[in-house]
């Protein structure tokens, strides 16, 4: 802080106080979110926003970070749109941001980590350092790792391994139907499936896989339902997410196709609004996630924690859904602090082998890959529950039941990165 100034008149000496910082301490550490605010999952881009804008602040109303220092999200619409994604890193680069998270898209999180790849080795003055909160395709944290990448959610393979651990424990399950969309994400989730299923659910037979085109463009799902129909299927597995997993859903509870629903998305605040209580139970839908309201960890979470989520809901009208998006933002926040600086390089070092506290175990970013690990929780829409789904302040009465967790130690699997650090 500049030192305080007399300011004298001709006349009078008057005392003026001057209140100015440097300009580093008046600096926010801007974090830009590429998201589609515009288009078909505009829905998901503005909830995803609006988390990160939420748990920003709250690191803020603690102190901030590097002194006093507040973080900033800068959104950055890319419409689910390649083309568009590209243009928003070049905005980030133009505007001197240097980090950027983003989630929504598998496709547009390769673009990213490719992009970003090529600009910070040639320019490592101006490197950028990339929070993928949800991108999910296995090989982002294999093959295709990167230093300048950080994954704070599960890949498709440790999804996938949850999923089928479940499945391989409920005897109500025989025949299983696979739907999924076909991009990098959804292939992934396939070909994950395709292994597991043979070693982690022996028993269990694959009646039909499919793929479908993805983001929306499939609007009627009842020759899908008919074929799983045809095929016997007690048991439905996919990781189609946004419109495609509600009209997927809905679909089936019109038909009144009696089978279950496994999935990775299905509570998604705006999937839930848009599947609704009835269709959801009717397909018994499923989730794999970090952890839901009515689980009985969820109380025993730090007081502190659960004040935030009460001062959550109050604000935004809606259920907690997702810990990776707040993940994100705690693992930056204390990964700045560690480093001392806001140089991305030194960030991403100190954010290599970090540990924090999870509901039902410790989250762990592994250092040889950039993946974090933590326990999983399957879980299943049900009434009567006593923290039922709001989102934009309705009351669904409906919320989702714990069927079991999957520990760390079941889904960490392996990686192939070989990791190459400036």
């Amino acid at each position: 802080m500049a030192l305080i100034k007399l300011v004298r008149t001709f006349a009078v000496m008057l005392p003026v106080v001057v209140v100015a910082f440097s300009a580093r301490g008046a600096d926010t550490v801007k974090l830009g979110l590429i998201e589609p605010f515009s288009g078909p999952i505009a829905a998901v881009g503005r909830d995803t926003l609006e988390i990160f804008e939420f748990f920003a602040n709250e690191v803020n109303e603690r102190g901030g970070v590097l002194g006093g220092r507040h973080i900033e999200i800068v959104p950055l619409d890319n419409a689910m749109n390649a083309e568009k994604t590209t243009q928003q890193l070049r905005k980030v680069i133009d505007d001197e941001i240097r980090f950027v998270s983003q989630g929504v898209g598998s496709n547009h999180a390769l673009n990213i980590i490719k992009f970003l790849q090529r600009h910070n080795r040639r320019n490592p003055d101006q490197a950028i350092l990339y929070l993928n909160h949800s991108a999910v395709t296995t090989s982002f944290t294999n093959e295709l790792c990167s230093f300048w990448h950080f994954r704070f959610d599960a890949n498709v393979d440790m999804k996938v391994a949850a999923l089928v651990t479940q499945l391989g424990r409920d005897p109500s399950v025989q025949k299983l139907y696979m739907l999924n969309q076909n991009y990098a994400y959804g292939q992934a989730f396939q070909a994950a499936a395709q292994q597991m299923l043979g070693e982690r659910a022996p028993g269990i037979e694959l009646v039909g896989d499919e793929l479908i085109v993805p983001f929306g463009k499939v609007l009627d799902f009842t020759p899908y339902i008919a074929k799983i129909k045809a095929a016997g299927a007690d048991t439905v597995l996919t990781g189609n997410w946004g419109p495609d997993l509600v009209r997927f859903v809905k679909a089936a509870s019109e038909a009144n196709l009696d089978a279950s629903f496994y999935t990775i998305y299905a509570g998604i605040p705006s999937s839930v609004a848009g599947i609704g209580a009835k269709d959801g139970i009717a397909t018994r839908l499923k989730q794999v996630t970090e952890m839901h309201e009515n689980d009985p960890l969820y109380d025993q979470q730090p007081a502190e924690l659960l004040d935030t989520y009460d001062r959550w809901r109050q604000q935004t009208g809606k259920s907690i859904y997702s810990e990776r998006m707040r993940w994100t933002i705690e693992f930056f926040a204390a990964a700045l602090d560690k480093a001392g600086s806001d140089d991305p390089a030194l960030v991403a070092a100190a954010m290599e082998g970090m540990t924090m506290d999870g509901p039902a175990g410790p989250l762990v970013m592994r250092g040889e890959d950039h993946q974090i690990i933590f326990p999983m929780v399957i879980s299943t829409m049900a009434e009567d529950l006593e923290r039922p789904y709001i989102y934009e302040g309705d009351n669904y009465e409906v919320a989702f039941a714990t069927d079991g967790w999957i520990m760390s130690d079941a889904i960490e699997l392996p990686t192939t990165c070989e990791m190459k650090r400036p």
